[in-house]
């Protein structure tokens, strides 16, 4: 009775040692209670690279065409006096009136050149160079006005409500006459108008020393 205790008694204990002794398993298997980090990624949802993803170069915004202002592009009216129309100004030289590029070629007749402006209708906006003064003249044609206002085809009486210090050439009236008055702004230039029939028919920025015509 006592032998079969104790040979009971070793029997379980070399079964309890046998179920204590670890199953073999391959090099490559993670150790017993590791995580799958397969399953831990499909459970997580958290991808097992940390890289962030490139984004494709059709996600990078484009930058915007800039339009230049239509404003830039606009040319400002012209205007004649006090010192000249546009870039070309009283007293300028041969070339640095060309160089303006606002000139047709200038021809020469007697001791002054003249020239006519590009802007201006065909034989009008004539421009009237002085070999000793530069440019000494600049004639206006319909549609340019002065800083004040004046323009050909205005009244006398207009005129003479801007240039109340008009004075009339050769003795005549207003309503008919060639006269000038003094440009606002300039005193070394005068506006050079002509009146017929109570209308303004001419007009022109000058030197008042101009040496070219009477």
């Amino acid at each position: 009775m006592r032998a079969t205790s104790v040979a009971g008694t070793l029997a379980c204990l070399l079964l309890v040692a046998g179920c204590a002794t670890p199953a073999h398993q391959d090099g490559n298997a993670a150790p017993a209670g590791s995580p799958d980090p397969t399953t831990s990624a499909a459970t997580t949802g958290t991808p097992a690279s940390s890289t962030p993803p490139t984004p494709s170069a059709s996600s990078t915004p484009s930058t915007p065409s800039v339009r230049p202002s239509s404003s830039a592009t606009t040319s400002a009216p012209l205007v004649l006096g006090p010192d000249g129309i546009g870039s070309l100004k009283l007293g300028m030289t041969r070339q640095q009136a060309t160089a303006t590029e606002m000139l047709r070629p200038f021809a020469t007749t007697g001791r002054c050149g003249t020239a006519t402006l590009r802007a201006a209708p065909f034989e009008e906006g004539a421009v009237t160079l002085s070999p000793t003064l530069g440019i000494a003249a600049i004639s206006a044609w319909s549609g340019i006005k002065t800083p004040e206002g004046l323009r050909i085809g205005m009244s006398s009486a207009e005129m003479l409500r801007i240039y109340p210090a008009y004075r009339p050439a050769e003795n005549a009236d207003a309503a008919n006459a060639r006269g000038y008055a003094t440009t606002p702004g300039n005193n070394k230039a005068s506006y050079r108008i002509a009146t017929r029939n109570g209308k303004v028919t001419a007009l022109a920025l000058q030197l008042k020393n101009q040496d070219c015509y009477e």
